[in-house]
């Protein structure tokens, strides 16, 4: 009795499922699509070759009754203005040696021994060129003649007293109003080399440097 159980309920499904699947897998065999197989007479799929391409249309023939049609010129950018050209102009120098310290007469203000302004002037004459660079770093800056009026001492210096010195070297009046000409001329008679009072005593001198054309110089 137990083993018609067993037949019953595992052998009898058992074989009802696999005749299932056989009969499902033999319905999918025969309605499978059924595909040609590759021939190798078949022509191989044409390709055009360049001469067989469509060749560009015919350009339209000119008509020779109208006039011939000259291309676009072509038309230059306009010209990139150069940073110079915005620049200001600078006013023409005067020509170099048209003005120049002119030499004038020392004028001898007071004196406490005797000196002689000849002395003098020829201590001056001998500074007169590094007063000449002042007045030309300034030369175009300040146009036409130009005054700076000095006042200075003379006096015995040195160990004997021999060689002049000078002291109390002063400003009095200049046309040009720049600090730097100013001291520039003052600092230049440090380098002059005066007479000693004879005596013992000191002379006060005043002298103008006269920056200006020489044929303008005074008598």
């Amino acid at each position: 009795m137990p083993n018609r159980s067993i037949i019953r309920w595992v052998l009898i499904p058992g074989l009802s499922l696999g005749v299932l699947v056989l009969s499902a897998a033999l319905s999918f065999w025969l309605t499978r699509p059924v595909l040609p197989e590759p021939s190798r007479d078949m022509p191989e799929p044409a390709t055009l070759a360049p001469e067989s391409l469509p060749a560009e249309p015919p350009s339209r023939p000119a008509d020779p009754s109208l006039p011939p049609i000259d291309p676009p010129a072509a038309v230059p950018p306009p010209p990139f203005p150069s940073p110079r050209s915005q620049l200001p102009v600078a006013p023409e120098t005067a020509p170099a040696g048209t003005r120049r310290v002119v030499e004038v007469e020392p004028v001898i203000e007071s004196a406490t021994g005797r000196i002689d302004s000849q002395d003098v002037r020829v201590a001056l004459r001998a500074v007169t060129p590094l007063v000449q660079q002042c007045f030309e770093d300034a030369a175009q800056r300040n146009r036409g003649p130009q005054t700076v009026r000095l006042r200075f001492t003379v006096e015995p210096g040195g160990e004997r007293g021999e060689a002049g010195q000078l002291t109390g070297g002063e400003l009095l009046e200049s046309t040009i109003p720049d600090p730097m000409v100013q001291a520039c001329v003052l600092d230049s008679l440090l380098d002059a080399r005066f007479p000693a009072p004879p005596g013992g005593g000191k002379a006060t001198v005043v002298y103008p440097f006269e920056f200006r054309a020489p044929e303008n110089a005074g008598p």
